[in-house]
């Protein structure tokens, strides 16, 4: 950032009255400031739709984290410049998608920067796409963080926050005369044209408090945590995003919000979140991390006792499975950190309590009921569905299977009778196989969901996985009138895995298209 920061109102980096809306009314300047933030993750979804004619060969842009704080509490970035390395990856996953898809994709021109070009339009209707679409780049991210200072965010919200929004321009110069020709029309923008960017905020403040941080606790992308997490993510991603839950909590207002959304209502969120959305070949895929993570004091170590092979435990339901859930070793982690006090933060909540009680009637007596009713190694399935709407009441008789090696078969049975189906319900048919608890409901095929090309493919590299999903979108799809071959559009897979220590959650969620030839 040059010396001397932004310049103050009056001169060409902000409006002369410094500080009003747009023309039109004063609510329309800060709806239009959701529009860029918000658009983020429209675009990086959409760059998966049109990546068709993209170079092969490009160095990437610049990184918007070489110009926030250190002390950043929330970032995002979305990056649409490509590498050769990625290139070939998205051109495998392009070749998988189904084909009324890629016909949308040919007719593409794959220029990026076109795609970051509308939404600076839609912002700022008086501009002109052609002339924007000169400067403008093909990357942007937005930064929060805490500052002492008060009047830093006082124009658009709470002050004592601090929010700018880096927009990635190709021509300085350009973007200088477009925002100084802005700024004479809105006075809730400030700008300031560095380093490759435009720094974009409604707050005056906010940019020389940037500048203020920055020279005290350096940039982000040099801040030790943020480097160790984002290191972990896949590189050449199409979307990142950071948040630091603790230095969050020094946000005022966001901390209420943040232990209000969290039952029952801890006093304390600590840890940092990760995440990037990406290709790699055969699916598109968001992949995300917890670190050192604890509510109320209450960390995540407990799951490092949990063991893998949660995909292998899934893959034994019918091949017929619509959707699908498993877990493996969760009996035991829950165990331990119900006996050690990691689930206080559940079990003081007043309806916990109310489920213990209900357990306990049957025989399930926590914690070693967990046991009786996940056993090892516990999967649940929807099976068969039929042709009425998937997301619908049917009315007609639900298929599905429960699985749990190792399970309690009386503990279970009076639990499905007792408190699920109860005195008037038809109880479905619970069975003991190969040292299996089976609870299963209406009819399945005799075939095993890891027979099926289309869940392999879209649980591969999971097998570390301690929690693992599956939803098969052909067969959903089938009852969709508007999509041209379901066959097509695969299916979606998540996961979840700690490490060995426990202080890291990672979580996959990818979709793997069966498109192609």
């Amino acid at each position: 950032m040059p010396p001397g920061g932004p310049v103050p109102p009056g001169g060409p980096h902000g409006h002369p009255s410094g500080g009003s809306v747009p023309p039109g009314g004063g609510g329309g300047g800060r709806n239009r400031w959701l529009i860029p933030v918000a658009a983020t993750t429209a675009v990086a979804v959409m760059a998966g739709a049109v990546w068709a004619s993209v170079s092969l060969v490009n160095l990437g842009g610049n990184r918007p984290e070489t110009v926030f704080p250190g002390n950043t509490a929330a970032f995002g970035k979305v990056d649409l410049s490509i590498d050769g390395s990625q290139a070939v990856e998205l051109m495998e996953f392009i070749d998988q998608l189904p084909d009324e898809v890629a016909e949308e994709i040919d007719a593409g021109d794959g220029d990026m920067n076109e795609l970051f070009a509308d939404v600076f339009t839609e912002a700022f209707p008086e501009t002109d796409k052609g002339s924007v679409n000169e400067w403008i780049g093909d990357g942007a991210g937005v930064g929060m963080w805490p500052s002492d200072d008060e009047e830093v965010g006082s124009e658009a919200g709470p002050g004592g926050t601090g929010m700018v929004i880096a927009l990635a321009v190709e021509d300085e110069r350009l973007a200088e005369e477009e925002f100084g020709s802005l700024s004479g029309e809105y006075d809730d923008l400030y700008y300031e044209i560095a380093d490759g960017f435009a720094l974009l905020t409604p707050d005056n403040a906010s940019l020389s408090d940037m500048e203020r941080q920055v020279e005290e606790h350096g940039t982000l992308d040099s801040a030790d945590e943020f480097s160790s997490d984002v290191s972990g993510l896949p590189s050449n991603s199409l979307a990142t995003a950071w948040a630091d839950a603790g230095a969050l909590n020094e946000i005022e207002g966001f901390s209420q919000e943040l232990r209000g959304g969290m039952a029952p209502g801890p006093s304390e969120v600590s840890g940092r979140f990760s995440g990037a959305l990406h290709v790699d070949g055969s699916y598109l895929e968001v992949q995300s991390s917890l670190t050192d993570w604890s509510i109320d004091g209450a960390d995540m170590t407990w799951l490092s006792e949990a063991e893998a092979g949660s995909v292998e435990a899934v893959g034994q339901l019918p091949e017929n499975t619509v959707m699908a859930f498993g877990a493996t070793g969760l009996d035991s982690a829950l165990n331990e950190a119900y006996d050690d006090g990691e689930l206080d933060f559940l079990t003081d909540n007043r309806d916990f309590q109310q489920m213990e009680r209900e357990l306990n009637s049957v025989g399930a007596h926590l914690p070693e009921g967990f046991g009786a009713l996940l056993g090892t190694s516990t999967v649940f399935g929807l099976t068969g569905q039929g042709s009425d709407d998937f997301f619908e009441e049917s009315g007609g008789e639900e298929s599905f299977m429960y699985r749990a090696e190792g399970a309690d078969q009386q503990v279970l049975e009076d639990f499905v009778n007792d408190l699920v189906v109860g005195p008037y319900g038809q109880p479905p048919a619970i069975d003991e196989e190969d040292g299996a608890v089976v609870i299963q409901e209406g009819s399945s095929s005799t075939g095993a969901l890891a027979d099926d090309p289309v869940f392999e493919q879209t649980m591969q590299e999971m097998d570390e996985a301690v929690v693992s999903g599956f939803f098969d979108l052909r067969q959903v799809l089938e009852q969709d009138s508007d999509v041209a071959d379901p066959s097509q559009w695969g299916a979606v897979g998540l996961s979840m895995t700690p490490n060995e220590e426990g202080n890291q959650l990672s979580g996959e969620l990818r979709w793997s298209p069966s498109g192609g030839d």
